[in-house]
């Protein structure tokens, strides 16, 4: 590949590798659907007419899009929890609410919750980890569009082997903006391979993708994305990410105004000041390196958000390491952040 057209970034490889797919939920009830707050959406929506939900409760540290996006089904409220924090392991809720614990970066430590709530965890982040593997939650979910190569998806799965609202067919709006992220991953891949492909085409083919995905009305997964999966090494790739993460590490080594999170989701970085993180963050996005936000909460969507997370929120970047990138790669992205810190 040209090195003037590498990339590091935000949208998938197209090229894969032949496998099957282990995942927690292959032998216990599940349902795919056509992102991950989709299945939130869905089982809220159901367990609102069939178990008499009455509210949803949801960390203060969360992406505020898919508090919206609940919203739509039940009234939010919020319990205090962030990366870093001790980890909630009582919260005051009744018969008639669900929580939502999220291991966030796939970094949260496991805790056994006491709440007469019903509890749903998001392992979007690392859904392959021995937590999702041996949760014992009434109910768990995760977006695998944001780990796998897939250009939607969803899915939802009960550990306790609990009933589960039917799966859907995919709607022809979510279908248009699958086929419109599609698109542009294959763009992306053809422009990073040196063909004449327009760069901003295929990132507008991926924008207007994605706010298709994250709007409308719960839609179940694409037939696409539903065959693709089960053939898919996704543990292979975890093992990966672990190796891109290691070499990161040991290239980035110790830095002034930054410190590296032990997250397993990606190369995540938090930052002395939100001064600093915004420095670096378009100094990278100028070597075409281009980090993830998780999440902005200068508009929470929730009352009750402190403002030592939203200072958290301005201060973490995350770098993305999977299987796209070899070791090489990560350490290149750690000696751009070196440089930038020196």
């Amino acid at each position: 590949m040209d090195p003037a057209r590498w990339e590091h970034g935000s949208d998938f490889d197209w090229s894969l590798e032949g496998g099957r797919l282990e995942a927690p939920w292959s032998r216990l009830p599940h349902t795919l659907w056509g992102s991950g707050r989709d299945a939130l959406r869905a089982l809220l929506a159901w367990g609102r007419d069939e178990r008499g939900w009455r509210r949803v409760l949801v960390p203060t540290f969360f992406c505020q899009e898919v508090i919206r996006a609940l919203a739509r089904e039940l009234p939010i409220a919020s319990y205090s929890e962030a990366p870093g924090d001790d980890p909630a392991e009582r919260i005051d809720a009744s018969e008639c609410e669900v929580v939502v614990v999220v291991n966030t970066y796939g970094m949260r430590p496991r805790t056994r919750i006491e709440t007469r709530a019903s509890v749903v965890e998001d392992h979007t982040h690392d859904p392959l980890s021995g937590w999702a593997f041996d949760s014992d939650a009434d109910y768990a979910v995760a977006s695998l569009r944001k780990t796998l190569p897939l250009p939607d998806g969803g899915v939802l799965w009960s550990p306790r082997g609990r009933r589960l609202p039917a799966q859907r067919a995919a709607t022809d709006a979510h279908s248009r903006a699958t086929f419109d992220r599609l698109a542009a991953m294959l763009l992306k891949r053809h422009f990073l391979d040196g063909h004449a492909v327009d760069k901003k085409a295929y990132r507008a083919l991926a924008g207007v993708g994605e706010l298709g995905i994250g709007t409308g009305e719960i839609s179940g997964m694409t037939p696409f994305s539903r065959e693709r999966l089960p053939s898919m090494p996704a543990r292979a790739w975890r093992d990966g990410r672990a190796r891109g993460l290691a070499a990161f590490r040991a290239a980035l080594g110790e830095v002034s105004g930054a410190r590296l999170l032990e997250a397993p989701f990606a190369a995540t970085l938090l930052f002395d000041t939100p001064a600093l993180h915004e420095r670096v963050r378009r100094a990278l996005a100028g070597r075409r390196i281009y980090p993830a936000v998780l999440w902005s909460l200068e508009s929470p969507a929730v009352h009750g958000v402190p403002e030592r997370h939203v200072d958290l929120s301005r201060r973490v970047l995350s770098l993305h390491c999977d299987f796209r990138y070899g070791a090489d790669d990560m350490r290149r992205v750690a000696a751009a952040v070196r440089s930038l810190l020196a």
